[in-house]
């Protein structure tokens, strides 16, 4: 982390915001969401799609009216420096359970449906250490390799997705809405806060990002946000078309599509491409929450060594992740019950807020200089 500038160019910072937004999302979304809302689960995503690009537009109103500073930065000018140690305080803890969570459910995977004799803390350990040596190296150098990972990730899961397309059964997508529209609201409540929400953890990296083309970045970062939730919603319909009711009682959708893929009679057992998705999914999303886990404490203790808590923090969430789930269904309840309220009420509404006193801070300013004039 102790790169000179730190600058990423426009498509470095749109492959972040992809590994932040999707990362293992496009494997673990579809089968607990077809689950509370029924066939409608597709348009509980749009909606929820809908809430994350208005959370992305915030972040970037707040990066753009503070000149691209961090959100430390521009949170501590509006508040305060006391203020915003106990604001990002909450953010610290939701970035530790995310981590501890995407390394359990990459353990859990391995665990139950490849390697189920192999303990999970080998699954756990090991991914923690390779995103820790990354998120070490620096944002420049997580970034350059992402760039060459998060199109092997969309490219396996269309591959799965087109593969499939003879097991589609069109007619399963009705009746719409099946569950009615008090199960379509707790879909849209899923989706909103895992994955889209998320986006309010992005500023953090905001602050690596050129300069010299913001408009660029903008769209570009809008385009990859687009391109997450037109992936994730197809995913979901080619679950729905592919297992019907039975899609909510399937781990692992994508898996479970790619096994029931078969050629001449025969199934042609390319689970392991899915393997492969997960892995490369949930190994970004853990680096760069590691990364911004590291970058929050090091600014709030103000220590001088940038990297000082990257190996700390690996080995608490490395223990989290082996002791924080009681099993199965206490995972499937905190990622998919307490994760989502924690990041609309904590993390979007930090945002809404920074953004409503960005607003109300310029509206004042205006006012003093046309009184002035």
């Amino acid at each position: 982390m102790n790169n000179r500038r730190s600058i990423l160019t426009t498509g470095q910072m749109s492959s972040l915001l992809i590994a932040v937004t999707m990362g293992s999302a496009i494997i673990y979304i579809p089968t607990p969401l077809v689950g509370f809302s029924g066939n409608a689960a597709w348009l509980s995503l749009i909606g929820a799609f809908g809430f994350g690009a208005l959370v992305l537009a915030c972040t970037l109103y707040l990066h753009h009216r503070h000149g691209g500073i961090g959100l430390i930065d521009y949170c501590g000018k509006l508040i305060g420096r006391i203020p915003t140690i106990v604001v990002m305080l909450p953010i610290v803890l939701m970035l530790l359970f995310a981590t501890s969570a995407i390394v359990t459910g990459i353990g859990d995977f391995f665990t139950s449906s490849m390697m189920p004799k192999t303990p999970s803390y080998i699954f756990c350990s090991i991914s923690l250490l390779v995103s820790a040596l990354t998120a070490r190296a620096g944002i420049v150098i997580a970034a350059r390799v992402f760039v060459l990972l998060v199109p092997v990730m969309f490219v396996f899961t269309l591959a799965i997705l087109i593969i499939a397309y003879p097991i589609y059964d069109w007619g399963r997508l009705l009746p719409l809405p099946d569950k009615g529209i008090g199960d379509l609201l707790h879909g849209f409540y899923v989706g909103a806060g895992f994955p889209f929400g998320e986006v309010c953890l992005f500023p953090i990296f905001l602050s690596f990002a050129s300069k010299d083309q913001t408009n660029v970045l903008y769209r570009k970062l809008f385009l990859a946000f687009s391109l997450t939730g037109v992936t994730i919603v197809i995913a979901t319909i080619c679950t729905i078309v592919a297992f019907g009711p039975a899609s909510a009682h399937l781990s692992y959708s994508l898996y479970q599509l790619a096994s029931n893929i078969q050629v001449n009679g025969s199934n042609v057992r390319i689970e392991a491409i899915v393997g492969i998705a997960i892995i490369v999914g949930s190994y970004m999303k853990a680096t760069l929450y590691l990364f911004a886990l590291n970058k929050l404490l090091v600014r709030l203790t103000s220590v001088n060594n940038t990297s000082a808590y990257v190996y700390p923090a690996s080995l608490l969430c490395t223990m989290l992740s082996l002791t924080l789930f009681s099993g199965p269904a206490d995972f499937q309840y905190q990622v998919y019950t307490v994760w989502p309220f924690t990041v609309i009420f904590v993390g979007c509404t930090l945002i809404f807020a920074l953004t409503v006193l960005t607003w109300l801070k310029g509206s004042v300013s205006n006012r003093q200089k046309e009184n002035e004039t």
